[in-house]
């Protein structure tokens, strides 16, 4: 059984590898979601890495420069992203893997609504002389939800205070947000300038193939025997993010043991089918949430219009069509103007290119995938 064990773990790594897909160690840090009480049971469960794809493959450079310690143009690190990409799971890990290796040197993980309680507090009892103490002191600072300060401007100063100080120290510096710094609603430009001179990793959504690896990782930890088949199955089925999708293969091995039956293929798509129906937005849903967000009607999406803007606008809203529903190119393109299934390829292929290498379009993807997977 150990050898069979692992041969398993080799073919796993090779075909991680292989995917474009790594393994980020970490020590283990519960899986956290606040998407919905049905997925609580993966919220305990704790990963000891960080799994990224080609989505997320930035992630591995910003976790070596952290551990290392060496004073990096990459401080401050702020890693942003939608709920459910992975921010907390990351920050706590590295913070709790950089206390593993350096575990005389004081260190601070505080979420941004705690450190503004505390500075408020401070001020309440005129100790602010005293507020930035504890924080001067330490090596490696994480504040978790920055969005959290916006429109607190003594807090925000205070923030950049500390920051400044801890720059001076060569201390490092990482911060979690929803969205990027440059994009931070009701933050001070002193705030923001600080912000984006070091690095902003943005961390996506899971794509199918990275989706695969954190389930195939989650069943060897769980000691779960599982055909290839039902987790590929639940991988290509389940664009969501990575609590629920952990929450998925969870609700199946709960099934499983008390029915004291193993996980089929059939059961899998049956669940499947439960979730894809409730979580799966439609091609008016897509089309009204990128119209929005672009700044272009909906009529325009759906026209005949080839103004550069809407083109692009409407490429977008095709990828996700394509990515996030079970729709096919043909019915895609029909809804988008009737163009056909070789436009709408061609038009997502552009999305992929410029996901590559323009940040705007990252975000932008990113973002819509967030309000289109987790609306109410």
């Amino acid at each position: 059984m150990g050898a069979l064990c692992a041969a398993s773990s080799v073919l796993t790594v090779l075909n991680l590898v292989a995917s474009g897909v790594v393994e980020i160690p970490l020590i283990g840090t519960p899986l956290e979601s606040d998407l919905s009480p049905s997925f609580s049971s993966a919220a305990s469960f704790a990963l000891p890495q960080f799994v990224a794809g080609p989505e997320n493959r930035l992630v591995e450079v910003a976790v070596a420069a952290v551990l290392k310690e060496s004073p990096s143009k990459y401080c401050p690190l702020v890693l942003y992203g939608p709920s459910g990409t992975g921010k907390t799971h990351l920050s706590s890990g590295l913070f709790r893997a950089w206390k593993s290796q350096h575990p005389r040197r004081p260190a601070v993980l505080v979420t941004a609504s705690d450190f503004a309680r505390e500075y408020r507090d401070a001020v309440e009892t005129k100790t602010e002389d005293q507020f930035h103490v504890p924080y001067t002191r330490t090596r490696l600072l994480v504040i978790e939800d920055l969005h959290d300060l916006s429109g607190r401007n003594a807090v925000q100063q205070a923030l950049m205070v500390l920051m400044d100080r801890l720059t001076a120290r060569q201390t490092w510096i990482v911060l979690t947000s929803r969205t990027s710094p440059s994009r931070l609603d009701r933050v001070q430009e002193g705030l923001r300038a600080r912000l984006i001179s070091g690095l902003a990793v943005q961390l996506a959504l899971p794509n199918a193939e990275t989706r695969l690896a954190i389930l195939d990782r989650v069943a060897a930890l769980r000691d779960l025997e599982v055909d290839d088949g039902v987790l590929e199955c639940l991988a290509n089925g389940l664009p969501v993010p990575v609590p629920e999708l952990v929450g998925t293969l969870v609700q199946l091995e709960g099934e499983a043991r008390l029915q004291a039956a193993p996980i089929t293929l059939a059961t899998a798509k049956r669940l499947l089918a439960e979730r894809s129906s409730s979580r799966r937005p439609s091609l008016p849903q897509i089309a009204k949430a990128s119209a929005k967000h672009f700044g272009v009607p909906v009529s325009d999406l759906r026209g005949p219009s080839r103004r550069r803007a809407i083109v692009a606008a409407r490429n977008v809203a095709m990828y996700l069509a394509r990515n996030l529903t079970n729709s096919s190119l043909d019915r895609i393109g029909t809804y988008f103007g009737k163009r056909d299934h070789t436009t709408v390829s061609h038009g997502c292929h552009q999305v992929e290119e410029r996901l590559e290498t323009e940040m705007s379009v990252r975000d932008s993807v990113a973002e819509l995938q967030a309000k289109l997977l987790l609306r109410d």
